[in-house]
């Protein structure tokens, strides 16, 4: 995204070739656009989002399409009975196309927590009910997310109260949304946050542990079903 230094000017969106460095401009937007990515399932499509303050946005994520959406189309409808999501941190899938995404603790409607989403009309899911979630990431064969949390996941409360400085990296079985703790670590403010992602064979865990000028990362197993020799 190129983007001339203010957050309200408009944005144009770029295409670079990696081999030969062309840059071809796609589309632009008149508002803040940020997170700009190919699904790692279908790279002719294009992802991006609309940034600014969660509460604030009701179409953070959006898709483009060069033939299906040229100018791009919001993918994910955040009105729900109450008011608004306040969603973000969205993570695009290998194994489908479409995206897992956390409605924060924040929002002022529910429920909150992790949902499924599609750019191709498909209905988005709520894959698991959590009043916490913060990031997100999906294994490449679409089994298991997991999901990190602004606080303890047993607090009272949702979103930051009674959060203290505590974050827990949570398994979601996404076929059935159960939920497994698996490890508790320091978190607060941007960059001090645990952002968990899985190793490629989904086997893994990595993230940010403790406090960040150490650049310690931690891991934790996923556990399966394991082969008996």
């Amino acid at each position: 995204m190129e983007q001339p230094g203010d957050r309200d000017a408009p944005v144009t969106c770029l295409e670079i070739s990696v081999s030969t460095g062309k840059a071809d401009e796609l589309f632009g937007k008149g508002w803040f656009t940020n997170h700009p990515a190919h699904s790692p399932h279908d790279e002719s499509w294009l992802t991006f989002a609309h940034e600014g303050p969660s509460r604030k946005i009701p179409d953070r994520v959006w898709a483009r399409h060069p033939t299906r959406a040229p100018e791009g189309r919001c993918v994910f409808d955040q009105a729900t009975n109450g008011g608004t999501l306040a969603v973000g941190h969205e993570r695009w899938m290998f194994h489908d196309l479409g995206a897992v995404v956390c409605a924060y603790g924040e929002s002022e409607a529910g429920p909150r927590g992790l949902y499924t989403l599609h750019p191709d009309g498909r209905a988005a899911r709520l894959v698991s009910e959590g009043e916490r979630d913060w990031h997100c990431d999906i294994s490449r064969d679409g089994r298991h997310a997991v999901v990190d949390t602004s606080g303890p996941l047993d607090a009272p409360g949702r979103g930051w109260q009674n959060a203290g400085q505590v974050s827990d990296v949570v398994l979601v079985d996404v076929a059935t949304g159960a939920r497994t703790p698996l490890a508790r670590t320091e978190a607060d403010q941007h960059p001090r946050h645990p952002h968990p992602v899985f190793t490629p064979d989904g086997t893994a865990i990595l993230y940010n542990h403790g406090d960040p000028s150490t650049g310690e990362v931690a891991v934790a197993l996923v556990p399966l079903p394991r082969a008996v020799s």
